[in-house]
């Protein structure tokens, strides 16, 4: 079945038995690394514990898939990490990051797998040849080569290599231009995984929506959710800001902010606070120098104070708005959750639950605070992306988008 995009499903994909399938997936999930004894040294990240596996979830179905057709499934991806380049005989540079070696306990607790640490140059073709139907090879972290985020064509044709055909299941990553996303697809047959094509069909349903529609808008990620409000505040009936956003449409309206956090670069906000369906807080919650809070009319923000979540009243006139609508699209907390200011957060949470409309809800952040009380089935969709989402709204197409577009096949 193809998408509104025209991009091909591996479900399009007639005969999967005994071919080698290039599996790019979505592996970039947290991993807490543990430590050794008191100390501050860490541990190899192979012995960190992964603290959010939404991702992975999401992706077992098409490995599942994948398996019972017969497919022979080589798994890559990436976990973002900091590092420092040094040369080695690849040609591609390696760099050192993360390893993927904590996927591989929790992979195995669902299917056997082997773990390959050195592919480049094709120094894993027998491991791969050696494979039967049904079975799965892992390869290490795809960014210890600098040939991924380069988009290197040597490199993506060697990944390309080891694959008959190549299935994109990895939409979180898909707005990076990187070989594994654009460069692999252009030598081999391509196709949307199950997850990517879900999210494809979900968000698309965000570009033409029902209305009464209502979008909000939260996190300090402000110069990449700033397009999303000018574009939507056309589009929305209502478009909710909250956190870093928040506090810079504030000001530009000539409201105090005290200390809260802006963006250091000047934007012009005029378009947005022109706008009907822009709302903006009308109370906030305050954190003073000394430690104390306090819920106060946002005219009202002293100036040693830093605005840290939505007010009361704020919060009411939202959920209410919620209530109405068709349709409810929500990316990023409402407070200052990394310091414990998620009750605005939580309390969105627990009304949308029992809205009648569509809810969906992106975000690394937001989910990751929602899912630790909350479960995917009290919403509508749940998005595994973040930055993608985001800038698929923004643009409505993505790198890897238009590289699956490109491969469509009969």
């Amino acid at each position: 079945m193809k998408t509104k995009f025209s991009i091909n499903s591996i479900k399009d994909c007639d005969d999967l038995a005994g071919q080698r399938v290039f599996l790019r997936g979505a592996l970039n999930v947290p991993v807490e690394v543990e430590f050794r004894d008191n100390d501050t040294k860490s541990r190899s990240s192979g012995d960190g514990v992964i603290t959010d596996d939404y991702r992975l979830q999401k992706l077992l179905p098409t490995i599942a898939y994948l398996r019972e057709q017969g497919a022979r499934i080589i798994l890559a991806g990436h976990m973002s990490g900091p590092g420092t380049t040094s040369p080695d005989g690849s040609g591609y540079g390696v760099k050192n990051v993360k390893s993927l070696k904590p996927l591989v306990k929790y992979f195995e607790e669902h299917f056997e797998l082997t773990f390959i640490t050195d592919y480049a140059s094709g120094a894993a073709s027998d491991a791969v040849n050696a494979m039967g139907n049904g079975e799965v090879v892992l390869l290490e972290n795809l960014r210890q080569y600098e040939g991924e985020k380069a988009n290197d064509p040597a490199f993506a044709q060697m990944l390309a290599g080891y694959g008959d055909i190549y299935v994109n299941d990895a939409f979180p990553t898909t707005h990076r231009a990187h070989a594994s996303i654009v460069g692999v697809p252009t030598h081999l047959p391509a196709y949307a995984g199950l997850q990517f094509a879900r999210e494809l069909e979900e968000l698309s349903a965000i570009l033409h929506p029902d209305h009464p529609f209502t979008f909000i808008l939260g996190g300090a990620k402000f110069s990449t959710k700033l397009p999303l409000v000018e574009k939507f505040s056309g589009v929305a009936d209502s478009v909710f800001v909250a956190g870093a956003l928040a506090n810079a449409y504030l000001a530009a309206s000539g409201q105090p902010v005290g200390n809260s956090v802006l963006p250091e670069a000047e934007f012009d906000l005029s378009a947005g606070l022109a706008s009907d369906a822009l709302k903006l807080p009308t109370d906030v919650l305050t954190l003073s120098a000394d430690g104390e809070t306090s819920v106060r009319s946002v005219a009202d923000v002293i100036d040693d104070e830093t605005i840290v979540d939505l007010g009361p009243e704020t919060l009411e006139r939202m959920i209410a708005t919620c209530r109405e609508a068709k349709l409810v699209v929500w990316n990023g907390p409402l407070g200052w959750y990394e310091k414990g200011y998620a009750n605005a957060t939580d309390r969105l949470a627990a009304a949308l639950k029992k809205v009648a409309g569509k809810t969906i809800l992106g975000g690394g952040d937001t989910t990751a605070v929602i899912l630790d009380d909350m479960s995917v089935d009290d919403f509508s969709f749940v998005s595994t992306a973040g930055g993608a989402m985001i800038t698929f709204l923004s643009e409505e197409t993505l790198p890897g988008i238009e590289s699956l577009q490109n491969n469509l096949t009969d």
